[in-house]
């Protein structure tokens, strides 16, 4: 399988569309390039969680309205890596586009609390 988002695969590989498996209809799943996307996927979503924080600090947002910018952003950036993947999420990840759109959620919220909390101490209260 070519991964062209990790960077996985050789020329003399499957061709992308192709039955890769000899007839028997099951896709290949290449462990090794799924594990690069999901650890790629992360560290874009936890800085996400950074800088939204940041700006949702600096912006002195309170209440429910850090809260939808923080989910705001985060959908935002998950349809920006579901563009970068040309929509196609079964070729980078073995999850529902519902299980997507929502990982990450608490650990990136958690971010998004410590560095809002942050931010907004500094420009507000000091």
């Amino acid at each position: 399988m070519i991964d062209p988002m990790a960077g996985v695969g050789d020329a003399s590989g499957p061709v992308p569309g192709s039955d890769a498996t000899g007839g028997e209809g099951k896709d290949i799943f290449d462990a090794g390039a799924a594990s690069h996307n999901t650890k790629a996927i992360d560290r874009i979503r936890s800085f996400m969680g950074i800088v939204s924080g940041c700006v949702a600090g600096i912006l002195g947002l309170t209440g429910l309205e850090g809260l939808v910018c923080f989910l705001v952003l985060h959908l935002v950036v998950s349809v920006a890596l579901l563009a970068k993947m040309n929509f196609d999420l079964r070729e980078y990840s073995r999850q529902s586009l519902l299980a997507f759109l929502v990982a990450d959620l608490q650990k990136c919220g958690m971010s998004f609390m410590l560095f809002w909390t942050l931010f907004y101490g500094l420009v507000f209260l000091f």
